[in-house]
């Protein structure tokens, strides 16, 4: 279907997208505001609340974030959001019914399965909808959900909590809930109402549209998600490396994957169990006298998520040679990778525990998500919309321009997390809290903007599912769970928070870093859409519209 001609058209489709961004954030960010009461109610420690917020979710968010972007490289987009939006709303919703940490923490799971589809379909959408000379600015306006989403979560999360308590405090509450099953199931629901909007609303783009010519598409879009998927997983990984026609040195090199996949599950639990009192060690559950702690469970996901991304990036350099040699094999791409890593390190790991210290430490109750839900929505909202121009006007002025841009933003957002998490004073938290929420997003438009310059157009959702592993496997799957190890281990939140902030100088790092190589991965891939133009013209497909490279 070719897209409508109606100017308008292009900015109701951003709009739809960008809220369901926001459904995402709301879902992925509402355990924030609930985790005095899951502590409460569900004994859950600190590390758990991280585990919770984290690694149950980033773990499969990755791992299906890679097959569900192919999908969405080869499928209808549109239908790939509806379903995962669906899907993950239900899991938002059956959260509310949970009894105890694993049948919560099984929930969550579910909702990182179903974001997995969601980015990559609609940065792909985007892309078609968009020139490029605007796709900074998009993108960047395409992320406002973000905040939206996170402000909501604090706010509706919290509103719906205080109000549970007011209207069913002596125990007649429907169906016997509590006032957090309750905010899981009221933010859940109207997402899958939602999906029907978008089905019957967004109409699917015809692909390449805006590179002059449309691409080719996937007649295999399930299947090739599916090997995506496969190989990453023994044992269909290995019948993968055997399809591939693998040398044998690539088999023991997977095996050494494997190896150092379990060396870390046995050294880590080990260290991270030794930091804590017997009584601080979280027994989920005890089979055979052996205990299974939520360190094991923790250690054993991220150790998973290791194995399964090597199996993928061995998979991609043996059977994908551009994608290995413009994501998987490209240095520049690492290092922006790496610095999105740690920069959603330190900002999952404040975030995490925002309304957790302001309860502890300063006396905050529920009531009080709804001001730090309107300061996210608003500090949050206008600085990532600052940012895409700015970020834009930045790449025009200097080469480097969008990484210096992050640099300086990430440098501002730690001077105002380290305010924010030593006064006493409400009134200074809340105000350090709106700096710091400013420049929290001004580095995902940015660096995405970045990698999509790296890439011809066909990898674009790829690239993105790809850069997508650093923040939300390393960012997402420790930066929490760091903080709750250490408060737990310390018993000072302050100091767990404040340590997780202190790995952002590494971003910066990595930044100044990618700018040594950036210009030569641009004319990469500029050089990579030609020899693509070349190899693919006997088929009728043709792709334009590789980066603009400056110098």
């Amino acid at each position: 279907m070719t897209t409508p001609e109606r100017p308008w058209y292009r900015w109701y489709v951003l709009f739809i997208l960008t809220l369901i961004y926001a459904f995402g954030y709301v879902d992925r960010q509402i355990v924030t505001i609930l985790a005095p009461y899951l502590k409460k109610d569900l004994g859950v420690s600190d590390a758990q609340l991280g585990l919770l917020y984290g690694t149950s979710f980033a773990l499969f968010y990755c791992v299906f974030g890679i097959p569900l972007a192919r999908l969405a490289d080869g499928w209808s987009r549109v239908r790939t959001l509806a379903l995962g939006l669906s899907f993950w709303s239900l899991m938002t919703a059956l959260s509310g019914l949970s009894r105890n940490f694993v049948q919560l923490g099984t929930a969550r799971i579910g909702v990182g399965i179903g974001e997995a589809s969601a980015t990559p379909a609609a940065v792909s959408l985007l892309g078609d909808y968009f020139e490029r000379a605007r796709r900074g600015t998009v993108l960047a306006l395409y992320s406002v959900g973000v905040y939206v989403g996170a402000g909501a979560s604090l706010a509706i999360g919290g509103s719906i909590v205080s109000a549970w308590e007011r209207s069913f405090g002596h125990g007649n509450a429907p169906l016997g809930l509590t006032g957090w099953q309750a905010s899981f199931i009221g933010v859940g629901v109207p997402g899958m109402l939602f999906a029907l909007i978008v089905m019957l609303t967004v109409r699917e783009p015809t692909r390449g549209r805006l590179d002059t010519v449309p691409a080719r598409k996937d007649p295999h879009p399930f299947a090739s998600a599916v090997r995506d998927l496969g190989s990453m997983i023994p044992p269909w990984s290995w019948l993968r490396l055997q399809a591939l026609g693998a040398p044998r040195r690539e088999y023991a090199r997977n095996f050494v994957y494997l190896l150092i996949s379990v060396a870390l599950v046995i050294v880590a639990t080990w260290g991270t169990n030794q930091v804590l009192s017997a009584g601080r060690k979280a027994v989920i559950a005890t089979v055979g006298g052996f205990d299974i702690t939520s360190n094991l469970v923790q250690w054993v996901a991220i150790a998973v998520a290791f194995y399964v991304c090597s199996n993928w990036y061995q998979a991609t350099r043996l059977g994908d040679a551009y994608a290995h040699r413009l994501i998987t094999g490209s240095r520049t791409f690492a290092a922006v990778t790496v610095a999105g890593a740690f920069l959603a390190f330190a900002m999952n790991a404040v975030n995490a525990f925002v309304f957790v210290y302001a309860s502890r430490t300063l006396g905050l109750t529920a009531s009080a998500g709804l001001h730090l839900g309107i300061i996210a929505i608003i500090a949050g909202g206008s600085g990532i919309s600052v940012s895409g121009y700015l970020c834009d006007w930045a790449k025009r002025k200097h080469a480097f321009g969008r990484l210096y841009f992050v640099c300086v933003t990430a440098t501002a957002f730690s001077a105002a997390s380290v305010v924010q998490y030593l006064t006493q004073n409400v009134t200074v938290f809340y105000c350090a809290y709106a700096v710091a929420t400013f420049f929290v997003p001004m580095w995902f438009g940015p660096l995405q903007a970045t990698t999509q310059d790296l890439v011809i157009p066909r990898l674009r959702g790829t690239a993105f599912a790809a850069f997508s592993l650093g923040p939300n496997i390393f960012g997402l799957g420790l930066g929490p769970y760091f903080v709750g190890i250490v408060s737990d281990a310390s018993g000072d939140l302050r100091l767990a928070i404040l340590s997780a902030i202190g790995v952002l100088p590494v971003s910066i790092g990595a930044l100044l870093f990618a700018t040594r190589s950036l210009l030569q991965g641009e004319a990469d891939a500029h050089a990579e859409l030609e020899r693509f133009n070349a190899e693919t013209r006997g088929d009728g497909y043709v792709e334009v519209g590789g980066p603009q490279l400056m110098h």
